[in-house]
C-alpha cells in the first residue's frame, strides 16, 4: 500500500487528543495483510501490539517501531541496533532536509524551463507539499456499507489534492474487540507525531490534513483499497486479526545488548 500502517495509526490518532491513557487493561493485537485480489495472493503487512498506552508496530520484514512515552524507537533485529526518534532527532533531521531542499532548488534553477517543469511535476506527485502548495486531504461518506470478515463497515472515499486515492471501510472503535481505549491511546501517539512534524513545515501540513480527515471517519479502516486512475485497483489492505490479549511489557523495551545508532547511519 502507499502508506505505512504506522503512519496510518498516527493519522487516526487525532480523535481524542485531550484524553489521558486509561488504567491497565488487557491489550489489543491487530494484524494487517496486503492482498492482491486479481492474483488471489496475500502477505503480511504489519502487526500492532497495544497495551497501557504503549505501541509496538512490526513490519513484514520483522523490524519493529516502538512508541513509548514521548519517544519512538526504530529497532533493527538483524543488526541488533535501534534509533531513537524524538523531537530533538526530528529537529536535526529537519536541518538536513531543509539543506537538501535548498540544494535541490539550486540544481533545478539551472535546468531549461521545460525540463524543470517536468521534474517539479514528478517530484510534487511523489512528495506532496514539496512545491509549497497546501496539501489537502478530504474524506467523503459514500452512504454505502459493506462487511469485512463479518464486521459491518462504512465506506468512505479519500481524495488527496483533489485526486481520488483510497476507499476506506471503517468500523467504529466501540464495535472492535478490547477494553483498551484506542482513541485515547492513538491520541497519545498523535501528539508525538505532531510535535516531531513541527520541525518540517512540509510534513506538518501533510500530517495535519491527514489527521483532520481521518478523525472525520470516526473509526478504524478494516479494509483499505487504492484507486488507480479513478478506479479501484486490485490491491487492498485488510485487518486479518483484531483481538484482546495481554501484551508482555518486554514487547515495549529495547532488547538487552542492542546498540543505539544515530539517524542516517
Amino acid at each position: 500500500m502507499k502508506r505505512s500502517a504506522l503512519f496510518r495509526i498516527g493519522c487516526f490518532a487525532m480523535l481524542l487528543v485531550t484524553q489521558s491513557v486509561v488504567p491497565a487493561v488487557a491489550g489489543v493485537y491487530i494484524e494487517m495483510v496486503d492482498r492482491d485480489t486479481a492474483a488471489g495472493t496475500s502477505e503480511l503487512a504489519q502487526k500492532f501490539y497495544i497495551q497501557n498506552g504503549n505501541g509496538r508496530f512490526v513490519g513484514a520484514d520483522g523490524n519493529a517501531s516502538i512508541v513509548k512515552g514521548d519517544t519512538m524507537y526504530m529497532v533493527d533485529d538483524a543488526e541488533k541496533t535501534y534509533v531513537v526518534f524524538d523531537k530533538a532527532t526530528m529537529e536535526k533531521l529537519a536541518i538536513q532536509i531543509n539543506a537538501a531542499m535548498e540544494k535541490m532548488k539550486e540544481q533545478l534553477s539551472k535546468l531549461p524551463p521545460e525540463q524543470r517543469a517536468q521534474v517539479e511535476q514528478m517530484m510534487s506527485a511523489q512528495m506532496p507539499g514539496l512545491d509549497g502548495k497546501v496539501y489537502v486531504v478530504e474524506a467523503v461518506d459514500t452512504g454505502k456499507s459493506d462487511k469485512v470478515d463479518s464486521r459491518a463497515c462504512r465506506i468512505w472515499d479519500v481524495t488527496r489534492n483533489g485526486v481520488l486515492d483510497e476507499q476506506l471501510c471503517v468500523v467504529p472503535y466501540s464495535a472492535l474487540p478490547g477494553k483498551e481505549n484506542l482513541p485515547a491511546v492513538f491520541a497519545k501517539f498523535a501528539k508525538l507525531f505532531e510535535e516531531m512534524a513541527k520541525s518540517v513545515p512540509m510534513l506538518t501540513g501533510m500530517m495535519t490534513s491527514e489527521f483532520n480527515t481521518m478523525t472525520k471517519v470516526g473509526g478504524f479502516p478494516v479494509r483499505t483499497r487504492a484507486y488507480e486512475d479513478g478506479k479501484l485497483g486490485t490491491h487492498e489492505q485488510l485487518v486479518k486479526a483484531w483481538r484482546e490479549e495481554a501484551v508482555p511489557a518486554s514487547m515495549f523495551e529495547i532488547p538487552a545488548g542492542y546498540t543505539q545508532k544515530q539517524m542516517g547511519e
